[in-house]
């Protein structure tokens, strides 16, 4: 799309062929997208009425007695752990043996306010301690009751019952959990009532108009609400037992009822979900009114999606033209830093040049006083041979430093591939940048790495960001200095650090150094482009530039890129 071997121009030139296939492919995406759809829901609708109405009501009952078996499957496990945590507990036998099993039931109240009375039983099957409102019940013998027999042959250490009406003769049901200490076996036993257990469901439900009731295997009612029947009576809800989770029907009165259930794991109860609305959606008025207001839409959307297209054609032309401004402004961005580095090279190259040009000349001078025929000097062409390979010397030596100067102005198409760092640094580093660092009274210093792994790069980028670095370390130091040059590895990263004694950059100016046009420079020393450029440079190799520095003892810019380049 750009003219790579002139940055100041670009080709804006739009296929407007591709953009009128995309103006189709958009109408017939968004219609697939919004209107097909939409016609499908109204025929489906039609059709299908009655259908989603029934599993609206399926949904509805399975999600609310799904919810309601875990929220009572949660609270059961609490009420379990409860009595574990006290059955468990340290000073659990001191209490007992002080006949300090008040202070038990205290606790659990705290926890529940679900629980009626406590009981401690030995293997016999005597409950020898008591707690509650009803203390006739000490000293019974429970052996023959299911639930006590169940706990003594079972490896699990709690058995949680049914609803039954026991030797109190009322509604309750029992949780009961054992230990084994010494040898010996200890029960510990709690009643629940159930109506709270009832109201607690009940405030969790939050659809009114779902009616909650619970049954055992037998089909019994566990917890239910007065209008459907009473506690222990057969229920018309008689769920299966397979799949865990379902959706059935009752005929209660002569009436077809739904229901959603849901098994407790905990122990053998079913959670019901009945509704007493029959219908949940309004009949024929909300179809008509829906079928309007789909039409309606339809003609709307139709309108809607030729705009649409059109504005999603237009913008990806914007698009398309910004990429190319953008890609232009970076080209002419990283060209003038090139130029910008160049220039401050520029002093101490024409030095460097005009050593062999004065070489040249002073061999040239001597080479036509000795031909001169008025210094009467027997030369022959092997005399002169040493003196012409000098200038050829010396004309190399400047052929050499213009070509390296050349590397950084010239606008070459980016070749990327596997580089070492070190053979760009000492490329770098050999001539001109060291011997101006040198007559800059500042020490260099290289510590690279051997056998680093090659990275995926341009060289010629990476050699520019290098000397805006270097360019940088050396404005930065005010008579005699350091840099140091690394390079080293430190799992899948190739590191470069480039670090100066210099004055360092304040915290203030760290925030905006990576900025374009930004310097701490005096005017005409810098441009403020080489960082920000070299930054978007590494940060397309897929690195980043790293800072530290000290204000008045130096600072330290590090280049990390990755030897497996994620962005190819």
């Amino acid at each position: 799309m750009s003219d790579t071997k002139n940055p100041n121009t670009l080709n804006f030139e739009i296929d407007e062929g591709k953009y009128k296939t995309l103006y189709r492919r958009q109408i017939f995406r968004l219609i697939l997208t919004y209107v097909l759809p939409l016609l499908l829901l109204i025929l489906f609708f039609q059709i299908e009425y009655d259908k989603i109405n029934k599993e609206s009501t399926i949904l509805h009952l399975k999600s609310t007695a799904e919810t309601q078996a875990q929220t009572l499957d949660l609270f059961l496990r609490e009420r379990v752990v409860n009595l574990l945590n006290l059955i468990d507990d340290p000073r659990f036998e001191e209490n007992i043996l002080k006949n300090n099993i008040d202070v038990f039931l205290d606790k659990l109240k705290k926890d529940s306010e679900a629980f009626i009375d406590i009981g401690y039983f030995d293997s016999s099957g005597i409950q020898n301690l008591y707690s509650g409102p009803f203390p006739n019940l000490r000293n019974i013998n429970y052996s023959k009751e299911q639930w006590f027999q169940t706990l003594i042959s079972n490896s699990q250490r709690y058995v949680i019952t049914d609803i039954y009406l026991g030797f109190r003769n009322l509604p309750h049901f029992t949780i009961a959990v054992k230990k084994y200490s010494n040898g010996k076996i200890s029960i510990l036993r709690a009643t629940l009532e159930p109506i709270k257990i009832y109201n607690f469901l009940l405030s969790t439900t939050v659809f009114r108009d779902v009616l909650i009731t619970l049954v055992n295997k037998e089909g019994k009612f566990q917890l239910t609400n007065p209008g459907l029947g009473k506690v222990l009576e057969t229920s018309p809800f008689r769920p299966p037992q397979e799949p865990k989770v379902g959706f059935s029907e009752a005929i209660i009165n002569g009436k077809t009822f739904d229901f959603g259930y849901c098994w407790l794991t905990q122990t053998n109860w079913c959670v019901i979900a009945s509704s007493e609305k029959q219908n949940l959606i309004v009949g024929s008025s909300f179809q008509k009114t829906t079928l309007i207001i789909s039409l309606f839409t339809i003609l709307f959307l139709t309108f809607v999606i030729f705009v649409r297209a059109k504005k999603i054609v237009e913008f990806e032309k914007e698009k398309e033209i910004a990429e190319m401004e953008k890609k232009l402004a970076r080209l002419q961005l990283e060209h003038a830093s090139k130029l910008a580095a160049v220039g401050e090279l520029a002093a101490g190259i024409a030095h460097e040049i005009n050593n062999p040009l004065a070489i040249i000349a002073s061999e040239a001078g001597l080479i036509k006083d000795l031909i001169n025929p008025d210094f009467k000097q027997n030369i022959t062409f092997s005399d002169l041979i040493p003196h012409l390979d000098n200038i050829q010397q010396s004309a190399f030596r400047a052929r050499d430093i213009t070509r390296k100067l050349m590397t950084f102005v010239r606008r070459d198409d980016l070749k990327l591939d596997y580089y070492d760092v070190n053979q760009i640094i000492n490329e770098l580093l050999e001539g001109f940048v060291e011997h101006e660092l040198f007559v800059s009274n500042i020490t260099l210093e290289k510590n690279l790495q051997p056998n680093l792994p090659k990275v995926w790069v341009d060289a010629n980028s990476l050699r520019q960001v290098i000397l805006n670095l270097l360019n940088n370390a050396k404005d930065a130091i005010t008579g005699q200095g350091k840099i140091t040059i690394s390079t080293f590895q430190d799992g899948e990263f190739v590191y470069i650090s480039v670090k100066d004694t210099g004055c360092g950059i304040s915290q203030e100016q760290m925030d905006k150094i990576f900025l374009p046009f930004y310097t701490t420079k005096p005017v005409g020393k810098g441009t403020g482009l080489g960082l920000s450029v070299s930054y978007n440079i590494i940060k397309s190799f897929g690195g980043t530039i790293r800072v530290e520095s000290i204000v008045g003892k130096g600072s330290k810019f590090t280049i990390v890129l990755p030897i497996q380049n994620k962005l190819q």
